[in-house]
């Protein structure tokens, strides 16, 4: 059964809950490798003429690149190669003979990474409010506090908003928030004077855990805390000869990988195509006190769109409902929220490198890299 939605007191809990890690994302395919042994007849003469029997060998299966094995038999006996990758067999008659082993491996492309960093503007992230009227910003403050981040927009149910500015994109009603994103410098910035940030493209991953807090109201009798982790694989981001970030966006073929459990304990795992517009940048002009900045822009996240392909096979996630530990984890590049001075309105802030929480889906390999902690209310506010 899924959880009546409720208005909840704000907690103050700051405890973020990590995912966890492990696995590999390398596959293997095998071929079977042949032998072909050469009959060799000992001469008439003075010698005897052995006699043997070569073994089957076996190739062990394995990763990379090809291997191969020879055996050679003496006079009496011969033996079988072995391949390391695959499976060899060979039979000998008297004299020598050789049998090969030969097979292939693949291994998945490990996740790749920006040179330079990004850089974090304003120390401010960007969700789309349930008014749906326009993109916000939240500091990376508020987001860590026990208050966290509220008042965001959901999955869409129908394919478009009556009167809004940012229409949902496609009914998708599994999607726990409607889009997120980090607000960065349009420009890469490097870590050495000479260190070389243009004319790169890089393939990476996206990856969000939402774990409900335990012990919190949003739990009730006989409930189980509510979870939901969903990794975008195939990531792009690209630089121009300048090193500004000029693409982001999902490969084709890219997928998302999700992984949940409602109140009811019932669990999902699927994994759906991930469209294009899934990963994107967003212009300042469509967010809200922009101030006509044209400097940066925000790497956004999607979800509507992302989600738009589950159709039914994540209607037991559609309603789940709390205050969860949030964590956004990104391999294809390195984040800093840079020093900022006191002003009126706002304190000092120190460098910080947004380090984030390994988060794994399924049997994916866990995404690391580029992250942030805090802590959300999904479907559910907190009293205004």
């Amino acid at each position: 059964m899924f959880k009546k939605r409720k208005i909840l007191a704000l907690l103050a809990s700051t405890t973020l809950v990590a995912a966890c890690g492990g696995g590999g994302d390398d596959s293997t395919t095998t071929t079977a490798g042949t032998g072909a042994p050469t009959t060799n007849t000992g001469t008439t003469g003075t010698g005897t003429t052995g006699t043997g029997t070569g073994t089957t060998g076996t190739g062990t299966t394995g990763t990379g690149t090809a291997g191969t094995g020879t055996g050679t038999g003496t006079t009496g006996t011969g033996t079988t190669g072995t391949g390391t990758t695959g499976t060899g067999t060979g039979t000998m008659t008297p004299g020598t003979g050789t049998g090969t082993g030969t097979g292939t491996g693949t291994s998945t492309t490990a996740d790749q990474q920006l040179r330079g960093y990004l850089s974090m503007v304003a120390n401010q992230l960007v969700y789309l409010q349930t008014d749906r009227a326009i993109y916000n910003g939240v500091t990376l403050n508020q987001f860590e506090s026990a208050t966290g981040m509220y008042d965001f927009a959901s999955g869409s149910r129908t394919a478009t908003t009556t009167g809004a500015q940012v229409p949902a994109p496609a009914a998708a009603p599994a999607a726990p928030i409607a889009a997120f994103g980090f607000r960065i410098d349009k420009f890469v910035q490097r870590t050495t004077e000479t260190q070389v940030v243009g004319n790169q493209t890089v393939v990476g991953r996206v990856a969000f855990d939402l774990t409900e807090r335990a012990g919190t109201a949003g739990i009730g009798a006989n409930e189980a805390a509510e979870i939901m982790r969903f990794v975008i694989d195939r990531v792009e981001l690209s630089t121009n000869a300048s090193g500004e970030l000029v693409s982001a966006r999902v490969l084709d073929g890219a997928q998302m990988h999700v992984y949940g459990r409602n109140a009811a304990s019932v669990e999902v795992r699927e994994s759906i195509a991930a469209p294009t517009g899934s990963v994107r940048l967003l212009p300042m002009s469509n967010v809200l006190d922009n101030y006509g900045d044209d400097s940066s822009v925000v790497l956004l996240v999607d979800l509507e769109t992302a989600f738009s392909q589950a159709g039914q096979r994540l209607a037991a996630l559609e309603n789940i409902a709390g205050y969860f530990s949030m964590q956004v984890t990104m391999s294809p590049a390195q984040i800093v929220r840079p020093a900022e001075a006191a002003t009126s309105g706002t304190p000092a802030l120190t460098r910080k490198e947004l380090i984030g929480q390994p988060i794994t889906v399924n049997a994916q390999p866990p995404v690391s890299g580029a992250g942030i902690s805090g802590n959300a209310w999904i479907r559910m506010y907190p009293p205004s």
